[in-house]
């Protein structure tokens, strides 16, 4: 008569994992993958372990606020979000990123809390102001990468921004003005006088000329990316053509943007994530 045995369960059956138990290092790591909103509103709620991971400044040495431009009464709570995730850095922050709200005293209270800020990005904040804008920037003397997008500046705001920062490595701009055009060159003229050190530009500039472009390769030497739209009076058949293609690694021209569809394309100058939608110039 055949023996019958019963078999044991196996150790990963008789005892699940202890989440809690996981190195806080990769949970932080984990945790920093939810957005800042989740963070504040739902994770660090989860429980204590988790609550203590997200008082850490090193969690908020990033912060991601972008509106959805679905929920337009939402200004006020986004802007109490984005002070505590602040705060919570402790001066710690080094990049920020604001879409679709935002005024000035929020930028205020942003730069006068990190000292250490390195990028900033402002897309389409349209309550915060040029004054309030230059004024803060100002104030934060480690900027290397700064990009605004759907924010009214002018030429003077760029040769400003440049004067106060010639070490900024990236800046991305759609040029937006209070008129239909710019002034056609002045905005390429004052990237080129004022921003030598630039390796990303980004530039959405309707009147901008091959004078203009030209003045831009030759003023920023160390530029290795260059993503330039809506500029209606380039020609970029022979010389100049050539030049940007053998001068810049990363070279990107788009022609035609809808005024319906700027804001899709407004974040081109940040990095290769962000050129989705952009294309190589193709004869």
């Amino acid at each position: 008569m055949a023996s019958t045995s019963t078999a044991k369960p196996s150790s990963a059956m008789e005892e699940s994992p202890n989440w809690l138990e996981m190195p806080h290092e990769l949970m932080a790591n984990i945790l920093q993958r939810l957005g800042t909103a989740e963070i504040l509103n739902s994770a660090r709620k989860v429980c204590t372990t988790w609550r203590r991971i997200c008082k850490n400044p090193e969690m908020w040495k990033v912060i991601v606020m972008h509106k959805s431009f679905d929920d337009w009464d939402e200004d006020y709570a986004l802007e109490r979000l984005t002070k505590q995730a602040v705060d919570l850095s402790c001066g710690e922050l080094i990049d920020i990123s604001i879409k679709g709200f935002g005024t000035d005293e929020l930028l205020d209270y942003i730069v006068l809390r990190s000292c250490k800020l390195k990028r900033l990005s402002l897309k389409s904040c349209y309550r915060m102001t040029e004054t309030g804008l230059i004024q803060a920037v100002k104030r934060v003397p480690q900027l290397e990468e700064l990009h605004i997008f759907n924010i009214f500046i002018n030429t003077e705001h760029i040769e400003a921004i440049g004067r106060n920062y010639p070490q900024l490595k990236s800046f991305g701009v759609n040029s937006v003005s209070r008129g239909t055009f710019n002034n056609y060159d002045d905005n390429a003229l004052a990237i080129a006088s004022n921003m030598p050190e630039l390796r990303c530009l980004g530039l959405l500039d309707k009147g901008m000329t091959n004078k203009g472009l030209e003045a831009i390769l030759n003023g920023c030497p160390h530029l290795e990316s260059l993503y330039i739209g809506m500029c209606y009076n380039l020609n970029l058949d022979g010389d100049l053509k050539k030049l940007c293609m053998e001068r810049i690694k990363d070279f990107k021209f788009y022609l035609h943007v809808e005024e319906d569809e700027e804001d899709d394309y407004d974040d081109f100058g940040l990095s290769s994530r962000d050129v989705d939608g952009w294309s190589d110039y193709d004869d």
